[in-house]
């Protein structure tokens, strides 16, 4: 089961460098695959952490999870500090993930 649905998460007051403030798109899905999220006009200057927060909202996740992001065709972890913008490219793929520390600090 898959819920397919066209979110614009709220802009940002923070931009990066030489993006203009234009927004960009990307598909995510939850680790499940059971939620997936067309996502569109995203600022490229939103920390990937907020991101994250907004997608599990949007998805009805739990709130009491740290929940973070992953580029699906590299299989790298985002930055969690660090603009969205400057980690993927416009059109990408993601996975909303919970955060897991497992013993190592």
């Amino acid at each position: 089961m898959s819920l397919m649905d066209t979110e614009t998460l709220a802009p940002s007051t923070r931009s990066s460098s030489g993006n203009n403030g234009h927004g960009f798109r990307f598909e995510a899905a939850d680790v499940t695959g059971t939620h997936v999220v067309d996502v569109r006009d995203v600022q490229r200057g939103t920390p990937a952490s907020a991101v994250a927060r907004a997608l599990a909202a949007r998805m009805d996740l739990p709130q009491d999870v740290p929940w973070m992001l992953r580029e699906d065709r590299t299989g790298n972890y985002l930055d969690e500090q660090r603009a969205i913008g400057d980690q993927i490219e416009s059109d990408s793929h993601l996975t909303l993930a919970p955060r897991s520390h497992l013993g190592a600090r």
